[in-house]
């Protein structure tokens, strides 16, 4: 009973807290057991560390939080972010993701190939889940979307989660991943856990970002730049003559950070394209020279729409080595859209200086 208990408050077996009309923070509800659960300390990591985008606007951590954030978007729509951790499996993955996506009023699965991808963070596997509501859940609401990340670690589990409108939260995507990317145990940093091996392996967190930022460039026209996100030194948007906006990223490691092979086949798998090998990326990559650095450069684009709302996607994005650092520079967005900027791509490469 105390088991099931404490799953209700990790995912909401009352879904009137997750029904979000206002897209105010959830009550988190306490087990209904006889014994008095002692609430953690507000805000403490009690074993996790991470690092959370600087637009978001940390809450305090009450009740089986121990992390609570507000995310605000420009028409005066909220998003609430928690992240809350229980014993041992805390039910199994599967069952906490047939909760949320009940929650939304989504059809459960059965299995857990279906729940939501994996990616490996501080020697963990990760589980990111995306669900969208098909239907607004209250009256004049807008469509809701889930951002999860689930992820064991020792003896407990841990739940992020970001709630609210669709395209706030879909906008969010990236920055959510990144505060995923960014996890890790007592003691530890933030570091590089992408195997060579792996076919889906994430670009590894950012390990230093503190000084300087060894890096110089000249914007193309219509470049525009966004508040950095705790893995980026770089970051901007541009509009497409479709109206459509397309992200570029900068993230610099240290070391090899994974290989080539790991961190494209990553992207192809954004993109819902198959892993290629080592001969498949020098075939199908570029080698570009430019400032006496030698680029390799990737144009990666779904075969099928694919998110929400439903839309061909596209990624470009070019790594280079240099000094004992990994750098990664890339553009994602809707496929027409990143095409119509793939020349400015090629023309912010050019300018770029690595000190």
């Amino acid at each position: 009973m105390l088991l099931l208990g404490l799953l209700c408050a990790a995912v909401g077996c009352n879904k009137s807290d997750d029904s979000i009309t206002a897209y105010r923070a959830p009550k988190e509800v306490r087990p209904e057991t006889g014994a008095q659960q002692p609430a953690p300390e507000p805000g403490a990591p009690a074993g996790l560390h991470w690092l959370a985008p600087s637009s978001w606007e940390e809450q305090p951590a009450s009740g089986f939080r121990k992390g609570s954030f507000l995310v605000r978007g420009g028409d005066g729509q909220t998003a609430d972010v928690s992240v809350i951790s229980f014993p041992e499996a805390a039910g199994g993955t599967l069952a906490n993701v047939n909760r949320w996506r009940e929650q939304l009023k989504l059809p459960p699965v059965t299995e857990e190939a279906q729940a939501g991808s994996s990616f490996p963070v501080a020697g963990h596997d990760m589980l990111f889940v995306e669900l969208a509501s098909e239907q607004p859940l209250e009256a004049k609401a807008d469509k809701t979307r889930v951002l999860g990340g689930i992820y064991p670690a020792q003896t407990e589990t841990w739940f992020f989660k970001m709630t609210g409108p669709d395209e706030l939260v879909a906008a969010q995507r990236e920055p959510f991943k990144e505060f995923l990317q960014s996890v890790h145990e007592e003691g530890g940093a933030p570091h590089a856990t992408a195997s060579g091996d792996s076919t889906n392996a994430p670009t590894p967190p950012l390990i230093d970002t503190l000084g300087a930022v060894p890096l110089q460039y000249t914007l193309p026209p219509g470049w525009k730049e966004k508040p950095l996100t705790p893995m980026r030194v770089a970051s901007f948007n541009a509009s497409a003559p479709n109206g459509k906006e397309v992200d570029i990223s900068v993230v610099y490691l240290m070391g090899e950070a994974g290989g080539d092979l790991a961190n494209v086949n990553r992207w192809r798998d954004q993109v819902k394209l198959p892993p290629i090998d080592e001969p498949g990326l020098q075939q199908s990559a570029e080698r570009v020279e430019t400032n006496g650095h030698n680029f390799l450069v990737v144009d990666l684009a779904s075969s099928e729409p694919i998110g929400e709302p439903a839309a061909k996607q596209r990624i470009v994005a070019a790594i280079l080595d240099d000094k004992g650092r990994s750098w990664f520079i890339k553009m994602t967005g809707e496929d027409a859209a990143v095409a119509s900027q793939k020349s400015a791509f090629a023309d912010f490469l050019h300018t770029l200086k690595f000190h």
